[in-house]
């Protein structure tokens, strides 16, 4: 039987559980580099301000097996269901176990979050989690509403990179052999990955090259913020020093022309963001790089899956993708709360997709599946 404890200071967890928290995160298949103590902890550093920490850990007797790192929204906020900090900037959120506890430490946090949720435990009101992963533990949540979200594209790799070329549509491999050429012909290119040495001048450069393509067209651009790019700076070197970062980018003479950021875990490379020069839009160079960044994944880190994480954008299905689609899943409180938690919910979750799709030029139709909440087993008792 697992015990769980709650906790509402970051830094008592982070002394009590950050070790835990890196090898669960390690050796888990199933979490990402958004579940992970250098990307949750640099978002709270940044993010956190005016929300309520809680952080609940399972444990079998000494040992943490499963780790829940939330967040209250705050006292301006008239609810207050529990989520998975790195909302907002996370392409995919869950908590974490150790390989072969997910089912009990699933079964444990479920009746956690019920038995300490308004009108009983009044500790919170349900739960509101965004971008769970259809392969994500959340989606073994007891009593959740899941409301289907974003499109989440994958493209499964083979085992090397002439397989990988050979799999490609004709006319993309005529184009990219066509561009590639094209491109040394402009002056001396250089293909790299960010380095320690080199990490704080290519993230500036990626800030700058997609700023200003998002600019040209009227946006604001992912990076606009002061706080968002203070973020990704310490995220990146922190996920540079645990081997997971993979910033690639295309000099032209001495000058950075385009930058794709990417993270590699386990055999996934997901692939986050990207800037490019207008000037070489004619060249395709977003294509040139994409094609890199797979090659190296194959090639160097074994990768068996590359992922575009959210957005269902066109580029992403010339290479094949498959299309996978994030949930939100809500465990309303009993009540009104439960009511409005349900309709604010799916609301905020329908402008979130039509306001993406009307930024890059795409149509999605919002699928929200609705299950019952399970009746509780009359033979056992349940928390109150």
């Amino acid at each position: 039987m697992l015990t769980t404890e709650l906790y509402s200071d970051f830094d008592l967890f982070l002394s009590r559980c950050g070790e835990d928290w890196q090898c669960i995160v390690s050796a888990s298949d199933s979490a990402t580099i958004f579940q992970s103590r250098e990307w949750v902890e640099t978002y709270w550093k940044h993010f956190g301000t005016g929300r309520k920490f809680r952080a609940i850990a399972f444990s079998e007797g000494e040992k943490v097996v499963g780790l829940a790192v939330c967040f209250l929204p705050g006292a301006l906020s008239p609810l207050q269901p529990l989520r998975f900090v790195g909302d907002g900037v996370s392409d995919y959120l869950d908590f974490i176990a150790e390989p072969g506890k997910e089912s009990i430490v699933s079964d444990a946090f479920s009746t956690f979050i019920q038995g300490n949720s308004y009108p009983y435990g009044r500790k919170w009101d349900g739960a509101d989690f965004a971008q769970i992963r259809p392969v994500g533990l959340s989606q073994n949540l007891k009593n959740a509403i899941v409301l289907e979200g974003e499109t989440c594209p994958f493209l499964p790799l083979p085992s090397d990179v002439p397989s990988f070329r050979r799999g490609l549509p004709r006319k993309l491999r005529q184009n990219l052999g066509y561009y590639q050429r094209a491109l040394t012909k402009l002056g001396e290119l250089e293909f790299r990955i960010a380095n320690a040495n080199t990490l704080e001048r290519d993230m500036l450069a990626f800030f700058s090259l997609h700023q200003h393509r998002w600019r040209r067209r009227g946006m604001p651009g992912a990076f606009a913020s002061k706080t968002i790019r203070a973020f990704h700076m310490e995220a990146a070197q922190a996920l540079l020093h645990r081997g997971w970062l993979r910033l690639h980018t295309l000099s032209l003479d001495g000058e950075i022309k385009a930058a794709l950021y990417c993270f590699q875990k386990g055999t996934t490379c997901y692939y986050y963001l990207s800037g490019f020069a207008e000037d070489l839009s004619r060249y395709s160079v977003g294509t040139v790089m994409t094609a890199r960044a797979i090659e190296h994944a194959i090639e160097f880190d074994s990768a068996r899956e590359f992922d575009f994480l959210r957005g269902n954008e066109g580029y992403k299905y010339r290479w094949g993708a498959q299309d996978r689609y994030n949930t939100r899943l809500i465990i309303p409180p009993s009540g009104v709360k439960g009511t409005i938690l349900k309709s604010t919910a799916s609301l905020s979750l329908r402008l979130e997709l039509r306001l993406k799709d009307w930024m890059h030029g795409n149509t999605h139709s919002v699928r929200v599946r609705s299950y019952e909440p399970e009746k509780p087993d009359q033979g056992k008792d349940t928390q109150k």
